[in-house]
């Protein structure tokens, strides 16, 4: 399945994540997880990087960040701190996700499509792969992963940041408009698939004002 966020004119790497260790701080993690793309050569240091992360993944991002340089951060559909995540789902990760058996996940499939039909204000056809996505991701990460992020309180990124959001997401809220904020209309949660052209330019706009500002 083609996506236009592959047309994109940069390099992109895309790393699988990696499963959490017991009860493992987002910090923890990303630490871990960034260690490992450098010793696996999936990052060049040497060349310019923007990190730039979905919703678990920008705070993963941000986190990288503060140990991988990078000229800039892109959230899209991401947050500063879990005090951006809705009360119910941060409810939810917090003293609830934890809790639950990994069977109780795998029990969740099968009404993974008919749930997102009704809630994400996608395509059919993406709805599809994000539930592709959700089924390959290793066992457990959504739990753990759902878990970590509303605990996580946030961290100091010295580069700049840009946030990329949808005005109605109904599990992050939404920023306010400012500086290096696009709010895209009526997206929810999965922005990216939702409205990919916009996601697109926001990116571009970014990277190319933060690479003019070095010249």
């Amino acid at each position: 399945m083609a996506h236009l966020q592959l047309s994109l004119p940069y390099d992109c790497i895309t790393p699988d994540y990696i499963p959490f260790l017991h009860n493992e701080p987002l910090e923890a993690y990303s630490l871990r997880f960034g260690k490992l793309l450098l010793a696996e050569n999936k990052i060049d240091p040497n060349r310019p990087l923007f990190i730039s992360g979905y919703s678990l993944g920008s705070a993963i991002g941000q986190e990288l960040a503060r140990f991988i340089p990078s000229r800039g951060v892109i959230l899209i559909g991401g947050l500063l701190t879990s005090d951006e995540i809705r009360a119910i789902p941060r409810f939810f990760g917090r003293y609830i996700c934890w809790w639950l058996p990994l069977w109780i996940y795998q029990t969740a499939k099968p009404f993974i499509i008919p749930v997102m039909l009704m809630i994400s204000g996608i395509l059919k056809k993406e709805v599809q792969l994000a539930a592709t996505m959700y089924r390959d991701i290793p066992q457990g990460l959504f739990r753990d992963g759902s878990h970590a992020i509303a605990q996580w309180a946030g961290c100091r990124v010295n580069v700049s940041v840009s946030r990329i959001h949808g005005e109605k997401d109904h599990i992050i809220s939404c920023p306010k408009p400012g500086k290096n904020i696009v709010i895209i209309p009526s997206a929810k949660h999965l922005v990216g698939l939702a409205k990919p052209e916009a996601v697109n330019i926001g990116i571009e706009q970014f990277i190319d004002s933060q690479m003019h500002d070095r010249t």
